[in-house]
């Protein structure tokens, strides 16, 4: 990767970083307010939930976007956490902060997915 590359990663992850950074810090959406009517109640706890599934995300993601930033700094940006390969161009310009070649986050996923069906519950 060329250092030109590289300095525009690094913009667009410190932007990412601020837009996340700013995410965070909305939290009117998860106050909880009293209401008399139960479909009031419902709708409220449905908003809060969605709310919260947001502060989540954007959480999650600023913390993967301080997380390549810190491995532009190691020297180790765009190259894959599993197997040490180049992560592709074409990958990072999508998900600047993508931690993973797209081949080891394929079997990452699969792995989730076996896992996470293991953990079910089996129907009576």
């Amino acid at each position: 990767m060329t250092n030109f590359e590289l300095e525009r990663f690094r913009q667009i992850l410190e932007a990412k970083a601020a837009e996340f950074e700013n995410s965070t810090r909305q939290r009117d959406g998860i106050c909880v307010e009293g209401s008399a009517d139960e479909l009031d109640r419902v709708l409220q706890a449905r908003q809060r939930e969605i709310a919260v599934q947001r502060l989540e995300a954007a959480s999650s993601r600023l913390r993967d976007t301080r997380a390549a930033l810190l491995r532009m700094e190691q020297g180790r940006y765009g190259f894959c956490l599993e197997c040490d390969e180049r992560i592709s161009s074409k990958r990072l310009q999508a998900l600047p902060w993508a931690p993973l070649c797209v081949q080891c986050q394929e079997a990452n996923d699969q792995w989730n997915a076996v896992k996470s069906t293991r953990a079910l519950p089996m129907a009576a």
